[in-house]
Parts: C-alpha cells; sequence; structure tokens
C-alpha cells in the first residue's frame, strides 16, 4: 500500500487523489465517488477490502473483478463507516457480519453486506440491475432447441424451473426473462405471478412482486410461506440458497404451483448433486424438476456491446441412464456420465469449441474452467 491514497485506474474513469483526506468529509466525498463510478460503468458490484496497511476497492463490472483504488489505513475507517451510515448499519460495530441497503439516486437500491476479517471489515456492495435494463427471452442468446423447451416449460402448471451458473453468470437477467414472458402470457391464461425477491431488481407488470426484510423477521422461510397462501399459480423465489428454501419449493411444485427459482452451481450435475445434498426426496427431483440450465458467460474478443459469450448447458430429461444415476445416489461426476450419454453438451466442451474458433482466448476458458 501507498501512504496516500492514490488511483489504480485511470483518472478519468475514478479519482481520489485530489480530495483531503485529512477533511471531516473525506469518508462522504470518497463513497460519493464510488457510487457515481459504479453507475457510470454499470457494475454489479464493489468491494473494499480491509488489508494491514490499507484497503483495496475493487470493482466488477461485465463479469471481471478488477482494482479501481487504494485507500490508506488512516482513511479506511472513515470510508467504511460512511456506507455502514448509509445503508443503516451499526457503524460501532465491526465483530459481527451486517446486513442493509443504500437508496440509490437512480431509485433503485443497493445491498451492503460486511464480514470481520483479520485487518479489519470486508464490505461488497450489490447493485441491483437497472430497471430500464430489460432483456427479452429470445435477446438472451440461449441456443434455439433451450429456448424452445424453455418457453414450453413455462406453460406447465405445476414443476420447477431452475436456473444455476455461478457468481456473474446472468441467472437473474434470464430469470426476470422468463418472468417477463409469463407476465405477458397472464392476462390470457389468468394465472396469479407472485415473487419472492432479494432484492427487487426489476419491477415486472402484472407480477406481485415482494422483498424479504430479516430485519423485521419477513425472512425467506417466513416468506415463503405467506406468499402460498396467496393462491398463486407462479412463483419466482428470487433464489434457493439453502435445504429449508429447497425443500418449499419443491414441495410447492408438487402441489399446484410453477416455480421459478436461481441457485449457484458450476454445471447441471453439480446443480442436482446440491438438490440432493439438500435432502430433496429424488422422487420430488425426478418428478417436479421441469427444467435445469446451468449457464455461464465468457468475455470474447470482440469489443462490441455484446462482448460476451452465454454458455448454456441443459440437463436432459429424465430418461433410463440419468434416472438410474439420481436413484442409485451417484455423485455428480456420475450423473454427468449419464446426462452425457442422453446428449447433454458439457459447458467445458461448449468453450473448448468458442477457443477453437477464436471467438474466446485461452486466458478467458482458463479462468472459468482450469479449476472446475
Amino acid at each position: 500500500m501507498h501512504n496516500t491514497p492514490h488511483t489504480v485506474n485511470s483518472p478519468q474513469l475514478f479519482r481520489i487523489s485530489d480530495l483531503n483526506p485529512k477533511s471531516d468529509d473525506y469518508g462522504i466525498k470518497v463513497t460519493d465517488r464510488l457510487l457515481s463510478v459504479a453507475a457510470e460503468q454499470g457494475a454489479s458490484d464493489l468491494h473494499l477490502d480491509s488489508l494491514a496497511d490499507g484497503c483495496v476497492v475493487r470493482i466488477r463490472t461485465k463479469g471481471k473483478l478488477s482494482t479501481l483504488a487504494e485507500i490508506h489505513a488512516a482513511q479506511n475507517s472513515q470510508v467504511i463507516a460512511r456506507i455502514k451510515s448509509l445503508a443503516g448499519l451499526l457503524t460501532y460495530r465491526c465483530d459481527v457480519p451486517q446486513e442493509g441497503r443504500i437508496a440509490l439516486a437512480s431509485g433503485s437500491d443497493a445491498r451492503v453486506c460486511t464480514l470481520p476479517t483479520l485487518f479489519g471489515e470486508r464490505l461488497v456492495i450489490r447493485f441491483s440491475l437497472s430497471q430500464t435494463e430489460q432483456w427479452l427471452l429470445e435477446d438472451l442468446g440461449l441456443p434455439a432447441a433451450v429456448l424452445e423447451r424453455l418457453t414450453q416449460s413455462l406453460n406447465a402448471a405445476t414443476g420447477v424451473v431452475l436456473i444455476t451458473g455461478p457468481a456473474g453468470s446472468g441467472k437473474t437477467t434470464t430469470a426476470y426473462a422468463l418472468l417477463q414472458k409469463l407476465a405477458q402470457a397472464a392476462a390470457a391464461d389468468r394465472r396469479c405471478l407472485i415473487s419472492l425477491e432479494d432484492p427487487i431488481e426489476q419491477v415486472i407488470s402484472g407480477v406481485a412482486q415482494s422483498q424479504i426484510q430479516p430485519s423485521v423477521g419477513f425472512d425467506w422461510s417466513s416468506g415463503l410461506k405467506a406468499i402460498l397462501r396467496q393462491d398463486p399459480e407462479v412463483m419466482l423465489i428470487g433464489e434457493i440458497r439453502d435445504a429449508a428454501t429447497a425443500k418449499i419449493v419443491f414441495q410447492a411444485a408438487t402441489t399446484g404451483q410453477l416455480v421459478v427459482s436461481t441457485m449457484h452451481a458450476r454445471s447441471a450435475a453439480d446443480a442436482v448433486g446440491r438438490l440432493l445434498d439438500m435432502e430433496i426426496p429424488k422422487h420430488q427431483i425426478l418428478a417436479s424438476l421441469l427444467l435445469l440450465l446451468t449457464q455461464r458467460l465468457i468475455s470474447t474478443n470482440a469489443t462490441s456491446k455484446r462482448d460476451r459469450i452465454l454458455l448454456v448447458e441443459e440437463l436432459p430429461k429424465f430418461q433410463t441412464e440419468l434416472r438410474e444415476a439420481i436413484l442409485s445416489d451417484e455423485g455428480p461426476e456420475q450423473i454427468e456420465k449419464a446426462a452425457i450419454l442422453q446428449g447433454m453438451k458439457p459447458m467445458r466442451t461448449m468453450a473448448r469449441e468458442c477457443l477453437e474458433r477464436g471467438e474466446i482466448d485461452d486466458r478467458s476458458f482458463r479462468r472459468q474452467f482450469e479449476s472446475s
């Protein structure tokens, strides 16, 4: 770290070296500039890592995390305290994780999460998507066969449509595109649509959207139970984060609801393995899981606006090989082998084909797949 705060990237992107670190409003001004540059760059996240001699600020745009600035240790606490204050967190508590939200000038909000670490707090600001940044399902770049099966699944009366992938893979964008598709058809088929989200990232006309508020006891468990009492035909559950949520999702699917949700997973087989680890009964998975997609966004060699390729791995329908692998308590590796036998193309294979065609470089390939 340096003795004075400085900008790692170009001054045009972000600059704090002109600010007086001894001024009383230093933390306010730095925070204002951080939030401004995040909005200008369309960032999904800002990370503030407290180290022995200061704080490193990093920004995630288009899935890539890059260093934005370094803040000296003497001023680090001012910036952290300002962000916590805006998020309604306890500035004097640095020994426990906290979570809150910042209302932004754009009208959306950002989620703030803190974590105690060896040298101070680590703080992450997660930004909601712009409410104007709405994608149609047909514009996401999904393969034609996947798009057709996905569209068909939305007409089902019951079942689970699960969109999975690692962080920054566009799961939420796909889920909202599905919700828009459902909302467009809701007037004609007269279905009731309700969502439970954390946070609400886009406003979708025709959907009763609810945002959890853990601070007042409105958490995922109580929220799921509450929306089931609202007599919905279709539910969007923002994310399956634990076994309790997963169980309610699959129970809803077996009692007459169509449920769309997302979940973190590296592959389709890994997603099935996670559901099994969450003790979802095998018969419920086989009977209720209408469609499972795993997706990733990989940077291309292009410099255009759509400069990332969407790779989608689609779990085949549960036929002999795949059904037997699940019923036999096989692990993700065997489940993947069975899925491949039924025609699934692994995401790694798709990425290598992109590499061979020159659409992505070796660095992008290794970043995504060398450890998976």
